[in-house]
């Protein structure tokens, strides 16, 4: 293979597997500079990569799974300098230190006069997982992040139908031709000539290289998409995190699970000294929950009348709060993680619909508490999963209210719960529900994880 004079490109999957749940990732130091300066980048999943791409990658972009065949681009490396040496081997990359490689690591920090964040080594902010032997793989000359209001898309080539995600009119969507999304690896390499030394695929080359010179083109390339990140751990930022103490949301990961974060909403909802904190609020979206109301957790949306069309009144599935007030059904489905369009049909009817169909069923039954009350239906979305409802009637039916909303209420009421622990600690689990897509979301919890590893150390 002809020297390509560091021009291949990879493709650095952030952000992924049920590790982050209670771990820090590495690939948090690729979007900060150390103390010092200097842009350090941590290639996934282990730090390694093998021979063939030895002094050959130039550039990398940041980019998290976004959909079926898609990742966005939320950040790019320029000018990428080994310092992982390829020729190092692991014996087992899962077990232990490599000495070898570990202490190549060391000294390439030590030459660099000492690698920190907020003033603590980076040994001792990743030391502790145990399991690694890089703790860097390039140096960078510049690190950029899409300027504001720009969104970046790469679509992977596909040979089977697929249902591609909808975009605004003004992201940018690069299509290739030739590669398709890597299943299992988090890294992805596009080299000018389509292929590379060591690759036993060799596949679709033509396309493959018009693959590279899209993507050099509409995104490397472009200065217009980007803006250099200069971004420092400070100690204003670590002090604000080391201020929020630790609760059990975040200990057992209580805000990414549906069922008890809706447990916890109804709880504080029906607490009696915060009844009117959330009258108020659901006022304001014309939803009126009166003195009294109550809350069903998981109601079972089987109907029983065995009169009704069983096809076109489909029954199953459980509504995540069902409130009852004197006159009214609000029916509110949680959607912190699920996608309600995967959900599996049912006669004619998806999850929306059947619960639709039972509050309408209840208040048709004379013989029902629910007689003649009104119905109100709510998607309870976190702002970066608002969801695509491709029912148009039940699109039209369910009022959309995002956790951005609840959060921005509750914060303008603060002082109605600023002395309830667990209202607070459920109030700050609930911001990264507010941000407005799931990258900043990601980038905020693996954030918060650096922080307070970074306080604890110092």
């Amino acid at each position: 293979m002809t020297n390509l004079n560091n021009q291949g490109i990879v493709l650095n999957r952030m952000y992924v597997g049920n590790y982050l749940a209670s771990n820090l990732g590495h690939e948090v130091i690729n979007l900060y500079q150390a103390d010092n300066g200097g842009s350090y980048i941590y290639l996934n999943s282990t730090g390694d990569f093998v021979k063939a791409h030895q002094d050959q990658i130039g550039y990398m972009l940041f980019v998290k799974y976004y959909g079926i065949g898609e990742v966005e681009v939320i950040g790019m490396a320029k000018g990428l300098h080994d310092v992982f040496d390829a020729s190092r081997k692991f014996a087992n990359k899962y077990e232990g230190i490599n000495k070898e490689v570990f202490a190549d690591q060391q000294r390439f920090v030590k030459n660099e006069g000492g690698i920190t964040y907020g003033g603590v080594s980076i040994f001792d902010i990743f030391g502790e997982v145990g399991q690694q032997s890089v703790f860097i793989t390039y140096k960078a000359d510049k690190v950029y992040i899409p300027r504001k209001g720009k969104r970046l898309f790469i679509r992977f080539h596909s040979d089977k139908p697929v249902a591609y995600p909808v975009h605004e009119a003004s992201d940018i969507v690069v299509v290739l031709g030739g590669y398709q999304q890597a299943k299992a690896s988090l890294k992805q390499y596009v080299y000018p000539e389509g292929t590379y030394s060591g690759d036993l695929t060799k596949q679709n080359v033509t396309e493959k290289r018009e693959d590279y010179l899209k993507i050099r083109t509409m995104l490397v390339d472009d200065n217009s998409l980007w803006e250099e990140s200069n971004n420092k751990v400070d100690e204003e930022e670590l002090s604000e995190v080391s201020q929020r103490k630790v609760s059990l949301f975040d200990i057992c990961q209580i805000q990414n699970d549906e069922n008890k974060f809706s447990n916890a909403l109804a709880y504080f909802m029906l607490r009696p000294e915060y009844r009117r904190l959330w009258r108020d609020f659901f006022a304001g979206f014309g939803i009126e929950l009166g003195e009294s109301y109550t809350i069903a957790r998981e109601e079972a949306s089987k109907i029983e009348d065995t009169k009704v069309n069983p096809t076109k009144y489909p029954s199953g599935g459980r509504i995540d709060l069902m409130v009852r007030t004197s006159n009214s059904l609000v029916v509110i489905e949680n959607n912190i993680k699920s996608d309600i369009n995967s959900v599996e049909e049912d006669g004619e009817g998806k999850q929306l619909r059947r619960y639709y169909n039972y509050a309408n069923w209840l208040a048709a039954k004379r013989e029902s508490s629910d007689y003649g009350k009104q119905r109100h239906f709510v998607i309870l979305t976190p702002k970066y999963n608002i969801p695509t409802v491709e029912d148009q009637e039940m699109a039209s039916t369910y009022q959309v209210i995002t956790y951005a909303h609840v959060y921005d209420y509750l914060t303008q009421h603060k002082h109605v719960f600023a002395t309830d622990a667990n209202f607070v600690a459920f109030y700050e689990a609930m911001y990264r529900h507010s941000l407005d897509n799931v990258n900043d979301y990601l980038y905020y919890e693996m954030q918060e994880k650096f922080f307070r590893r970074i306080k604890e150390m110092q």
